[in-house]
């Protein structure tokens, strides 16, 4: 069985498929400059529940400058814990964020995201974080809200 390179694990040829596919989505929707970089913990298990399954949602997000990436890139088991998870894969994200994706503000959501702040202050990204009231967004803000950051 091969190691994912999203997420270390083990896998099957049905994780590498679904790894692929969001991979392809992800990029038919990348800015060619992202303004602002809406950062999650993981992505959600079910595959229509992907914000990049929805070709308008993408094709918005793409033509404001907006995009929508995970720290850990591949939904975890059941049970796994999340926290743990982001902590591992800070230092990956770091460099994604730094050397690809190169934001103007980062805005952080779920709680599990919040593992991310003080690796994002160490790499010297604490002055493009976008936060409420100190913490990451409860959810995926909505696009409305996500246009307004881009403007912060």
């Amino acid at each position: 069985m091969p190691v994912c390179d999203g997420c270390g694990a083990t896998v099957d040829a049905e994780h590498i498929r679904k790894r692929i596919e969001r991979l392809e989505l992800a990029t038919r929707y990348r800015p060619v400059h992202i303004q602002t970089l809406l950062l999650g913990s993981v992505p959600p298990a079910n595959s229509e529940d992907y914000l990049y399954s929805s070709e308008n949602a993408g094709a918005e997000l793409q033509r404001t400058g907006i995009f929508l990436a995970y720290a850990v890139e591949c939904p975890l088991p059941k049970g796994a814990n999340a926290s743990e998870a982001v902590r591992g894969a800070a230092p990956t994200l770091i460099k994604r964020v730094q050397f690809s994706y190169k934001p103007k503000s980062i805005a952080l959501f779920s709680s599990a995201a919040s593992e991310l702040i003080s690796a994002l202050h160490e790499a010297g990204l604490g002055d493009s974080l976008v936060l409420k009231d100190g913490a990451p967004f409860a959810e995926l803000p909505d696009l409305a809200r996500a246009q307004s950051l881009r403007t912060q």
